[in-house]
């Protein structure tokens, strides 16, 4: 436990056990469970969390390293959603190995006794607003499509799938709010289907704004404000502007700790007549069920989805008319065909998977969302009554 510990960052000093009988009641900090299988029963959380300083860690250890994947998912999903897995210890032969969402690597320090360590953080810590700002800021270039890498065709078609898949306004000089933009490209296909459109966008990271500005101008969007900030509350409209004609949504759901406020938040930015656009993953599709099932270790969004009938639930108890439902994306094993294709035989089956997105999206659309299971993402348009 010192190496991984050491690893962490943390003190062996400040390592709460909370099988120990004799605890303060003010005693805090980072917090050791000892479970003798990953089936055994857990603590109430409010127990875990009372002894969890604010930005402290709980450790989780069984005395088997060959405790398998499925049993370590199985013991994540129940400590979801109060606590989030971001790394797990696997030690025997005297070595420990670390594998996260970042890869894995061997510890230097020795090791004598063996088993499995899982290292987890609070939901709350994970998805505060500065641990995602630091995140989308460190992989703000690779969520930027690059024209002539393999996939990158499949890559603008999901971004104008989202853009029209409202009747966008034909009016001179409507507006239109990406929100919660990313690299600006769903935004910027929107804009490039309108007359002389009013583009807006923001995103929590100065990054993503930045590439977002610069992806617009270089597609001749002369219109075009960014500004940081989050979905759960908007820097767009600010006080004394106007609401949007279109506002879309694109895969940012499922990064709010917050989903009351992100709603509210939503909901403000779009103008009474106004149109919405908006969609995420889907939890329930089949390749995310066997993710959840099999990796321990997880994307905390991929925890955190929503299905398309509780968004609806949600736009619908604030007053919104709803349209329609398409999935898209098609959901295993066509993802994991795809990154071999990049990675592997430089994007030879790009072409033909996207034709099989393109064909099972359409017929998923015109029979109302039937496929609903095939697509790992979802689509709805809403419109706001006048």
């Amino acid at each position: 436990m010192r190496a991984i510990l050491q690893d962490l960052g943390a003190s062996p000093e400040a390592l709460i056990s909370i099988s120990e009988p004799n605890l303060a009641p003010d005693s805090v900090g980072d917090v050791h469970l000892e479970l003798r299988a990953p089936t055994d029963a857990l603590p109430a959380p409010e127990l875990l969390l009372g002894k969890l300083s604010a930005e402290g860690l709980l450790l989780v250890s069984i005395p088997k390293a060959t405790t398998s994947d499925p049993q370590l998912a199985e013991l994540r999903n129940r400590l979801w959603p109060t606590f989030h897995v971001v790394a797990i210890y696997r030690t025997s032969g005297g070595k420990t190995k670390r594998s996260s969402m970042g890869g894995s690597v061997t510890l230097e320090q020795p090791a004598s006794q063996e088993g499995c360590v899982l290292a987890l953080r609070t939901r709350e810590y994970i998805m505060s607003p500065a641990a995602t700002v630091e995140k989308f800021d460190q992989n703000a270039s690779g969520w930027n499509g690059e024209p002539g890498r393999p996939g990158y065709a499949h890559f603008r078609w999901m971004r104008r799938f989202m853009a029209v898949y409202a009747d966008l306004p034909k009016t001179d000089g409507a507006s239109v709010l990406d929100f919660g933009c990313g690299a600006g490209w769903v935004g910027i296909e929107a804009a490039l289907k309108m007359k002389n459109p009013r583009l807006a966008f923001f995103d929590p990271s100065p990054e993503m704004v930045r590439i977002s500005e610069e992806n617009a101008r270089e597609n001749g969007i002369a219109n075009a404000t960014g500004r940081t900030g989050f979905g759960e509350a908007p820097p767009f409209p600010s006080e004394g502007e106007e609401a949007f004609d279109v506002v879309i949504s694109s895969g940012v759901l499922s990064f709010s700790p917050d989903f009351d406020s992100w709603f509210d938040g939503l909901v403000m930015s779009v103008k009474p007549g106004g149109t919405l656009v908006i969609g995420d993953i889907y939890p329930d599709s089949r390749g995310f069920l066997k993710r959840r099932r099999t990796r321990p270790l997880l994307p905390v969004r991929e925890l955190n989805g929503q299905t398309p009938e509780y968004a609806r639930k949600r736009l619908e108890e604030h007053g919104f008319i709803w349209k329609r439902t398409s999935g898209y994306q098609l959901t295993y094993p066509i993802p994991e065909m795809m990154h071999v294709s990049q990675t592997k035989l430089g994007g030879a089956l790009g072409i033909p998977l996207l034709i099989a997105n393109k064909a099972l999206a359409a017929i998923d659309r015109a029979t109302g969302h039937s496929l609903a299971s095939l697509f790992d993402s979802w689509v709805m348009h809403f419109e706001r009554p006048a």
